[in-house]
């Protein structure tokens, strides 16, 4: 039997456990954290931080571990890929490619090279008493290589600005970080790639429908919608060159996505992520093709690969039915009360929900993923109506009596449609 060590134990992780289980693994998770949801489903679990690399490969060796993964965040994609290379198991990604997809601004030095259109950005000094330049607000910064929108700010103005900068700063690993111009519309797209063998598939393409929390956070996902509206456009025009962007960067195996703005019809990309994607869009895709990527990826860390001839013919977005990952955002308070999931969750439709918050959890209003109580995927022929069915039946009560949800039908953040 393999055995799979698997770096985290969230709540997303959970799946990534079951899944292994079917498949016949033996699934130890390690998390410092002694109650992490998902060591309750696992043949067995260590309180040992994911960042204690000589820890994990005296485990590894000793519980004779054939794979290690990770799935969902940067950083213990990061600490799988040492972990891999110190203990000579399979992992799709190499530490050169990791800096890449993890570093902003290396991330668009590269979309440069390949000719594939980025935001446009400015340093510091050129807010600072220079007016020679033609600059103008609103713009947006960012820790280089930060994560689930920690350290991002929209900035009005150069107060703002010189605060901004500094917090980004101090949240980002290098101490580097970037001043883009601020695209203030309510969607963008994301492509997710699956690359097998060396074959470049584009499995699925998204309209990413986002809200602002507040003025000065970034937007935040409220629904990634299947198939896109903009996909025949994209594989016409930028398809190719992002495809061979993947090629030179050596990437043989794994599942990745990418972010991108649209503006005036224009695509204009932004961050890549190698690795999982938090909507766990692998479940869509299994029940659009009957091609489940989760089980490659864990067949191809322990030995296996991923099979390039399956998922070839549903290359170009495919998509049978309309789909969705709805996220939903809540305002600040203490939650009281979680109702109507029970019964959304018997909803054909419903294929599952990642959720993030618990009657009493306080909600702070820091405009980042900490304000989202969780995701469902959904696949559905109506999907508009089964969104407001969802909508109806979802509440999320404050101990004040408020409700504090964000994200609900009507909202002018949401997909026309999809309301």
């Amino acid at each position: 039997m393999k055995k799979i060590l698997i770096l985290g134990g969230y709540t997303h992780l959970i799946d990534v456990v079951q899944t292994a289980k079917q498949m016949g693994m033996y699934t130890i998770v390690a998390d410092r954290d002694p109650d992490s949801p998902a060591k309750m489903y696992a043949d067995k679990s260590f309180t040992i931080s994911t960042d204690e690399t000589e820890r994990l490969a005296e485990l590894a060796r000793e519980e004779g571990i054939s794979g290690v993964f990770n799935a969902f965040d940067d950083f213990n994609t990061w600490q799988a890929q040492a972990l891999c290379e110190r203990l000579g198991l399979p992992f799709y990604a190499t530490k050169q490619q990791l800096e890449i997809c993890s570093n902003k601004d290396r991330f668009k030095a590269y979309c440069r090279d390949f000719g594939i259109p980025v935001i446009e950005e400015y340093s510091i000094s050129d807010f600072q008493g220079n007016t020679s330049k033609n600059l103008s607000y609103p713009v947006i910064v960012k820790p280089v290589d930060s994560y689930a929108s920690q350290g991002i700010t929209v900035c009005h103005s150069e107060e703002q600005l010189e605060k901004a900068y500094a917090k980004a700063v101090g949240r980002s690993k290098s101490g580097i970080a970037i001043i883009e111009r601020f695209i203030d519309n309510s969607h963008g797209v994301e492509m997710y790639y699956t690359i097998a063998e060396g074959t470049v598939v584009l499995t699925a393409m998204t309209d990413r429908y986002v809200q602002k929390m507040s003025e000065n956070h970034p937007p935040l996902p409220t629904a990634t919608v299947f198939p896109s509206e903009h996909l025949d456009r994209y594989v016409n025009v930028l398809d190719a060159k992002v495809r061979n962007m993947i090629r030179g960067m050596g990437i043989e195996n794994g599942l990745l996505f990418i972010q991108s703005l649209v503006e005036d019809g224009d695509f204009y990309l932004y961050e890549m992520g190698f690795r999982l994607s938090g909507e766990q869009h692998y479940q869509i895709i299994e029940k659009q093709t009957g091609i489940n990527l989760l089980e490659e990826m864990l067949d191809f860390a322990t030995g296996g690969t991923i099979n390039a001839d399956s998922i070839v013919e549903f290359d170009n977005g495919y998509t049978r039915s309309p789909a969705c990952n709805l996220a939903v955002l809540l305002h600040p308070g203490k939650i009281l009360s979680i109702q109507g999931l029970e019964a959304i969750l018997q909803m054909p439709e419903v294929l599952s929900f990642v959720q993030l918050k618990e009657p009493g959890d306080v909600v702070q209003a820091t405009g980042n993923y900490g304000q989202m109580l969780g995701r469902f995927n959904i696949v559905s022929d109506q999907l508009d109506l089964t969104i407001q069915q969802i909508n109806r039946l979802l509440r999320v009560v404050s101990v004040e009596g408020k409700e504090l949800i964000a994200s609900m039908p009507g909202n002018p953040c949401m997909p026309s449609g999809v309301q």
